[in-house]
């Protein structure tokens, strides 16, 4: 602010005007311009933006919840599965920037295993059965398991079925099967009665056509709606296939752990092995030793060729020519199912019987 004074002596103030005082006014002013622009036109901006986001959604099939903030959009899918899709059909729309797209997390959905069918095996040989297979419940294997053993005596059944849950049930008399190994008798040798998939399959070697006969008859009061296949041979050697599905029919011959020292179940089973070569003289086979995934693979190599090896050994010692056996281990290289879980371990870990044609 100045003073001044004129020639009459009367003196004013002058008071210096702000230069920048009239630039805020018209800073405000333009901003206020803008502002009163902006939010319409934004409005309007985001308003198209969904709307044409929403009719690009809508024609693809997904129904979702669009909103905009500018050219930045938000969109709800209710699939996971739809979410890539959303993303690249508004991103495709002319005008986004960006989206986010939003969805529930995906549910993983448990792989559902199909069902298999009940099976079941009895080796009859000399008196004695050899029970396998695998059932959907223990009343299942108790009604096959006690009319075996009240047909031969307890002392003369090795029980080695198994209950799996995830097996059919069929219209089969399980308990009928005792009948069926009850007519093949005491003196069949390696007599097979194999239900699979409501068939009930017999083979082996019997004594006379009368037995035959009878065990067919007993098979099909136990099959009921199911089908009979009558393979036995009376008075002479099984085919080749027959005494492959005998020896396929025997329990998993088990040795110590880590060891190719037969357990006293696995020298029972090479004693059946050894039965049903003997009635097919024949007959050669070879002994396939495979391990689990367990160890280094040499080391499950060399674990499967002493395996295999003792079998051959074994049967060797209960009266089995030399030259009609032979024996190679596979080591891990051939898993029978895929996995490494203590149950896909104890179907890998196996030796097989492979007849030689």
């Amino acid at each position: 602010m100045a003073r001044t004074t004129n020639t009459s002596g009367v003196h004013w103030e002058v008071r210096k005007r702000n230069p920048l005082i009239p630039i805020g006014v018209a800073v405000v002013g333009l901003a206020a311009l803008v502002f009163a622009f902006e939010i319409p036109h934004r409005h309007s901006v985001e308003d198209n933006l969904t709307d044409r986001t929403k009719v690009a959604l809508t024609n693809a099939g997904i129904d979702a919840d669009v909103s905009f903030v500018g050219r930045d959009g938000t969109v709800k899918v209710g699939s996971a599965d739809e979410k890539d899709k959303a993303r690249d059909l508004t991103l495709g729309v002319e005008g986004v920037r960006v989206v986010d797209v939003q969805a529930p997390p995906k549910v993983e959905t448990p792989e559902v295993q199909p069902r298999q069918p009940l099976s079941v095996k009895l080796l009859v040989d000399g008196g004695k059965v050899t029970l396998t297979g695998t059932v959907p419940a223990e009343g299942d294997r108790a009604k096959i398991a006690d009319a075996v053993k009240a047909a031969f005596g307890a002392e003369n059944v090795q029980d080695e079925l198994t209950v799996d849950a995830q097996r059919t049930s069929d219209d089969t008399d399980l308990a009928g099967l005792g009948g069926v190994a009850a007519a093949l008798g005491k003196d069949t040798k390696a007599g097979v009665v194999d239900l699979t998939d409501r068939v009930i399959t017999l083979t082996g070697s019997v004594a006379s056509q009368d037995v035959k006969d009878k065990a067919e008859a007993a098979a099909k009061t136990a099959a009921k709606s199911g089908t009979v296949r009558n393979e036995l041979v009376v008075g002479q050697a099984a085919a080749p296939e027959q005494v492959q599905t005998q020896l396929v029919a025997l329990p998993t011959v088990e040795f110590e752990n880590d060891s190719a020292t037969l357990t006293a179940q696995g020298r029972a089973v090479v004693e059946n092995a050894a039965s049903i070569l003997r009635a097919n003289p024949a007959i050669r086979v070879s002994i396939e030793g495979h391990t689990d995934l367990t160890g280094t693979a040499a080391h499950n190599q060399t674990l499967s060729e002493n395996r295999a090896r003792t079998v051959l050994d074994t049967l060797v010692s209960l009266g089995i020519a030399p030259d009609r056996l032979s024996s190679r281990g596979f080591g891990e290289s051939r898993p029978k199912v895929q996995g490494s879980d203590a149950a896909a371990n104890a179907v890998n870990r196996r030796v097989e019987f492979i007849v030689q044609q």
